[in-house]
């Protein structure tokens, strides 16, 4: 027996809508296409924000290590205290360093030495740096929860039992330094210092290493561009002709440096070295800056 008209058309609604409870293959093609070019668009700009955060953070940080500097100058007779003793109250191993191979450069990612936690450990400056957010850069954080590739890790890390990157904020080795290297390069109170707003106190180094730039990732308190003999030939070297603002490292500068400034802010995403470092400033400002100012910025002369 036929379906009546309305049974018909009862019928013909209940396969339309039985068609329209899903997607031609056609239809989700072009909605996955949409929605990998909505990606595409907006994960480069997720990612630039979540950069410009962290970014901010580290300034933040630091800005705390500036006052923290401008409060131990004030209680210590305008004297720096020793980059090697910034952090730590002793440059020679604390028992839970025990056999250790070269102890002091692996204190940075050493959970057992951690400040926060091992206050016991504290040197000069830590007394007015314990209350700063973090002694880490949260971008640095992501990046060496694998490893570094400074020598000194690469050699010894597999000694440390709790790996655990806690610091890479790390002081101009010219300022208040007792170490032989730098003696003739080193200043002992601020008021040498021939321009505060154009030397750092503090800078973050890179857990990464490019030979061509430097010799060192960040394995110490210790930032330190060059030795006094460096210094010398630096200063004349043909490129240079005496003038400190024109010592570059790499290739095209004066040759390789110890240390130089981290370059992980806002770097292009083929070169984690090749963007900015945060600095903090003597007079208390905080900016970002490149590598191949990392010189000109620590020499306070």
């Amino acid at each position: 027996m036929g379906l009546g008209a309305k049974e018909a058309d009862v019928w013909r609604g209940a396969m339309i809508m039985r068609r329209r409870k899903g997607f031609t293959l056609i239809e989700v093609l072009v909605a996955i296409s949409i929605i990998s070019l909505l990606m595409a668009i907006l994960l480069p700009a997720l990612d630039k924000a979540k950069d410009l955060a962290r970014g901010t953070v580290c300034k933040s940080n630091l800005r705390n290590y500036s006052i923290a500097v401008m409060l131990y100058l004030e209680d210590n007779d305008d004297m720096f205290c020793d980059p090697d003793m910034c952090y730590f109250g002793q440059i020679g191993p604390f028992p839970v360093e025990a056999g250790q191979t070269n102890h002091l450069h692996l204190r940075w990612c050493n959970g057992d030495v951690y400040l926060r936690e091992h206050p016991e450990y504290g040197g000069t400056l830590f007394p007015y740096i314990k209350e700063a957010r973090a002694f880490i850069c949260p971008t640095f954080k992501r990046m060496a929860t694998g490893a570094s590739q400074d020598h000194f890790y690469t050699d010894y890390g597999h000694q440390i039992g709790n790996y655990l990157p806690w610091y890479n904020y790390t002081m101009n080795a010219y300022l208040g330094s007792t170490n032989s290297s730098v003696q003739n390069s080193v200043v002992r109170r601020s008021y040498e210092v021939l321009q505060p707003s154009e030397t750092y106190s503090f800078t973050e180094e890179s857990p990464l290493v490019d030979t061509r730039y430097s010799v060192s990732g960040l394995n110490d308190t210790f930032m330190v561009p060059g030795s006094d003999s460096m210094i010398a030939e630096w200063l004349n070297h043909p490129t240079v002709n005496g003038s400190h603002h024109s010592i570059k490292p790499g290739p095209t500068g004066v040759g390789a440096f110890w240390d130089v400034i981290a370059g992980f802010h806002h770097a292009p995403t083929s070169d984690w070295l090749a963007g900015k470092g945060s600095c903090s400033f003597l007079d208390g400002h905080v900016g970002a800056h490149t590598r191949l100012e990392t010189f000109p910025l620590a020499w306070p002369k």
